[in-house]
């Protein structure tokens, strides 16, 4: 009898130890490791053409990243779920800042909301967006979709001025199609029905 019960129990916690392990233990990120892989993030977007999106082998080479510089022992799912949040909290910052009464305090890194519209919001988005928020400029880098800088810009008024100091005028080859006279009826008709 004391076989039998032993030999429930032993099953009963392989069954637990089983449903367990399906799950990984939380991790406290601290500051300098959350800033360690957005920056990360960031870096390797920058290497990669426009559509790319992060997938897990791409969270692999970050944990490796991470495991080497920190000693954290972090694995993919912890890099995938840890991106994710900040994911997740990207569209709560973005979705109020795109709204036409909401300003952003660049000091305080703080969305400012009114009343009313905090009122509407779930209490995750208003948990969120009522204190500062951490790794803003990292996030937004990351999560806009745009790694445009600005260094190929140019005025639409002034790109084609001839002072631009070249030695080569290729501004000659292109033709200016209001200079030419317009199309006249040999007939001297005019074409709408009378």
């Amino acid at each position: 009898m004391n076989f039998l019960v032993a030999m429930g129990l032993a099953m009963t916690k392989r069954k637990v130890d089983a449903i367990s392990s399906g799950r990984e233990r939380s991790q406290n990120w601290h500051e300098d490791q959350t800033k360690y892989m957005l920056e990360w993030h960031i870096d390797y977007l920058k290497k990669q053409h426009t559509r790319f999106k992060f997938r897990k082998p791409h969270h692999l080479l970050c944990a490796d990243a991470l495991n080497k510089k920190f000693a954290m022992g972090v694995t993919v799912g912890r890099v995938d779920r840890h991106y994710r949040y900040h994911k997740e909290n990207w569209k709560y910052i973005a979705t109020a800042l795109s709204k036409s009464g909401n300003s952003f305090d660049n000091t305080r890194c703080l969305v400012i909301i009114s009343e009313s519209e905090k009122s509407t919001l779930c209490d995750r988005a208003r948990r969120l967006l009522n204190k500062p928020i951490k790794f803003f400029n990292e996030t937004k880098e990351l999560l806009t979709g745009s790694s445009a800088d600005g260094s190929f810009a140019a005025d639409q008024n002034t790109c084609m001025d001839g002072s631009d100091g070249s030695d080569s005028d290729d501004s000659r080859d292109l033709i200016d199609l209001n200079c030419y006279t317009q199309h006249e009826d040999p007939l001297g008709e005019c074409n709408s029905p009378t």
